[in-house]
């Protein structure tokens, strides 16, 4: 009897032992910077969503709204403002006289990376835009745009265009641009 609860207690032993290597490996491997890179976006990305989500407030309201957007004078665009507080990776302006906000990304060399940007905007503003106002729809291609998307205000004619535009290059190959132009309401909800 004494033999047969040794050796029990020495298989449990070694098999607990032989459980727990994989969580020792896991320990060894484990980045404490991995694991809240996947648990909370990235301070840009937070920044974003934040922005966006005023900037939807601000289209849909409409009036005077995207007056508290306005920066000093945009250089190279005459009648228009720049927009602050910035949308990380976008240049971004007011216009003066129509309520509208136009954003360009950086020109991005590869299809597969602009791609990424512009579904990564349409998702980053499917998180920011309260999902009880504002709709998303896929639209046919705009004007020199090969993907078309809006966000569209319920409440409001508000609404928000993202827009993948290509661009020949002097050499003929391509390079592409995201672009956001946000329009208010012209009818302000209150």
């Amino acid at each position: 009897m004494y033999r047969v609860a040794s050796i029990l207690t020495v298989l449990i032993f070694v098999s607990s032992l032989s459980a727990g290597k994989p969580s020792f490996a896991f320990e060894e491997n484990f980045s404490p910077l991995a694991a809240e890179a996947k648990v909370s976006p990235s301070s840009e990305t937070t920044e974003r969503l934040g922005v966006l989500r005023q900037l939807a407030t601000a289209l849909a309201t409409g009036g005077n709204a995207l007056s508290r957007f306005r920066g000093p004078r945009a250089e190279n665009e005459k009648g228009k403002d720049s927009f602050s507080p910035p949308i990380p990776g976008m240049a971004c302006s007011v216009d003066e006289i129509v309520y509208y906000v136009s954003c360009y990304s950086a020109s991005i060399g590869s299809d597969e990376e602009a791609g990424w940007r512009y579904t990564r905007l349409i998702t980053d503003l499917g998180t920011a835009l309260p999902s009880d106002h504002w709709r998303g729809i896929e639209t046919a291609p705009r004007l020199e745009s090969i993907r078309s998307y809006t966000y569209e205000d319920r409440s409001s004619d508000a609404h928000i265009d993202i827009d993948l535009v290509p661009q020949l290059g002097a050499q003929g190959e391509y390079s592409y641009l995201v672009t956001i132009f946000g329009w208010a309401a012209t009818d302000p909800r209150l």
